[in-house]
């Protein structure tokens, strides 16, 4: 029982670590939403084959996965940047820490006015940083909900407009194989003609 020692504590995490941390998450979100972009242009181009075989379901459904993908990147992608301005913060308030330390230990003046400073006005000035904050947060989830809101009720029509979009492009690559080999399709007509002709022979006939 005398013997035991306390275990170590493990090392508070610091402030660079936080820097890091938050770097690591901000490349990882950005790569996260390459992948998700890559995967959209995979299930479009799933959808355009689809529309060519006249499945217009099949097409529907490669789209839809497609804006949810379009979506899904679109929020790595903001979540990367939060990231990135979240280390700009945390630098710019340890640099001021750091400067004011360091005209504290040189001006003896300034850390008396610094204590001299009314504790009322820095109180003041703390909630209604605050308040500001919490502020913009609100504001910041209410317009997340809005534009999601948004996002779902345009989805359909957003679908609507990219089967277009597909649609076009295939009676573009139809017209310009037409014009490039006009034969083609006289060539078509003719074997589908034939075809039409040939009358089957009864067993009747063959008797």
């Amino acid at each position: 029982m005398g013997n035991d020692q306390p275990k170590p504590q493990a090392p508070k995490p610091t402030i660079d670590d936080a820097i890091l941390d938050m770097k690591l998450a901000s490349k990882k979100f950005a790569n996260e939403s390459r992948r998700c972009e890559k995967e959209k242009d995979k299930l479009m181009n799933q959808a355009k084959v689809a529309l060519q075989k006249n499945n217009e379901e099949g097409a529907k459904l490669f789209l839809t996965s497609a804006m949810n993908k379009q979506r899904e990147a679109e929020n790595l992608q903001k979540m990367s940047h939060k990231m990135d301005y979240l280390q700009g913060i945390i630098k710019t308030t340890t640099n001021q820490t750091k400067t004011m330390d360091v005209l504290a230990k040189i001006s003896p003046l300034m850390n008396q006015q610094i204590q001299n400073m009314p504790l009322e006005l820095v109180y003041q000035n703390m909630n209604q940083f605050e308040k500001a904050m919490d502020e913009m947060q609100v504001q910041g989830n209410i317009m997340t909900g809005m534009m999601n809101q948004n996002n779902n009720i345009g989805q359909d029509l957003a679908i609507d407009q990219m089967m277009g979009q597909l649609k076009q492009e295939i009676h573009s690559e139809v017209a310009n194989d037409l014009n490039a080999n006009p034969n083609v399709l006289f060539k078509e007509l003719n074997q589908q003609n034939q075809q039409q002709n040939v009358q089957p022979i009864s067993n009747n006939q063959i008797k």
